[in-house]
């Protein structure tokens, strides 16, 4: 039996993430059907960056969960090919194993050669072992944890078009735009962009690190105000009303700070802390 392996703390705030990404990506509305798939993409980030050779650049992982969320309609749903792959050679059962190798995931795999790459690559989260069995077991590319690994994998390797992650994205330049081109072409290129900003801040601030956020107070709107109602336990309408400034003083007198109803640098600084635990770089 495979002992699981110690994974040192992350200073990664799992709640700072969530909350920002619900913020501006779902309007406050996060399912249960949604925070799989970012848990699963935050795991496969935290796991290689701290036990493994292959560590995960931070525009890297937001490109990709960009890209899912592009692909999937913003479902954040692993789907699987319309139609199976009827018609198209992929679609017919292999002579070896019988199984079919249409398209699954987040970002759709298919081939048995590119079955196969996954599986050379994927890890059981529990183990950290390479043995998830993709080649006979096609199915599996559907669960979240996996399909994060391939939409991950896939596009730092370029399997899907040739291009790859590193093409576009280094220590020295964060092209989104044409980061496209590693899954098609430039369709949707700059609103795919645009995501991917949003989700680099969201894992910024969950690493401690600071994000620009507006100052904001009764009669504002916006993104900004959703993150600080989730932070409050409002509810998340994006609306800054009475309920939110009384619970914002609320807050702030119990942590020290002027209780004025406005949420300006000190008090996302304090929220950031005394909610989300970090302490910023």
């Amino acid at each position: 039996m495979h002992k699981p392996r110690r994974i040192k703390p992350s200073g990664f705030s799992l709640q700072a993430f969530h909350n920002r990404m619900n913020a501006v990506w779902f309007n406050g509305r996060m399912s249960e059907v949604h925070r799989p798939c970012l848990s699963g993409f935050t795991s496969i980030y935290l796991i290689r960056n701290r036990i493994t050779d292959e560590p995960v650049p931070v525009s890297w992982l937001a490109y990709v969960l960009a890209t899912t969320y592009h692909e999937t309609a913003s479902t954040m749903q692993p789907i699987a090919e319309y139609g199976l792959g009827d018609g198209r050679p992929y679609g017919e059962p292999d002579p070896v194993t019988g199984q079919t190798y249409y398209g699954r995931g987040y970002v759709q795999l298919t081939w048995k050669d590119n079955y196969q790459k996954a599986e050379d690559v994927a890890m059981d989260l529990f183990t950290l072992e390479r043995n998830v069995p993709l080649v006979m077991q096609p199915d599996l590319a559907m669960k979240p944890v996996y399909a994060a690994q391939i939409a991950l994998s896939g596009m730092a390797q370029g399997w899907f078009t040739g291009k790859k992650l590193g093409d576009y994205l280094t220590a020295t330049q964060t092209d989104y735009l044409n980061a496209r081109r590693i899954i098609n072409g430039t369709d949707k290129a700059d609103l795919i962009a645009s995501y991917a900003k949003e989700a680099e801040a969201a894992i910024r601030l969950a690493q401690g690190e600071h994000i620009a956020r507006s100052t904001i107070r009764n009669g504002s709107q916006g993104d900004d105000v959703r993150e600080l109602q989730l932070a409050l336990g409002e509810d998340p309408d994006g609306v800054f009303g009475s309920g939110t400034e009384g619970s914002l003083r609320q807050f702030q007198a119990a942590h020290g700070l002027f209780a004025d109803g406005i949420c300006g640098s000190k008090t996302w600084n304090s929220i950031d802390e005394k909610v989300y635990g970090l302490w910023k770089n």
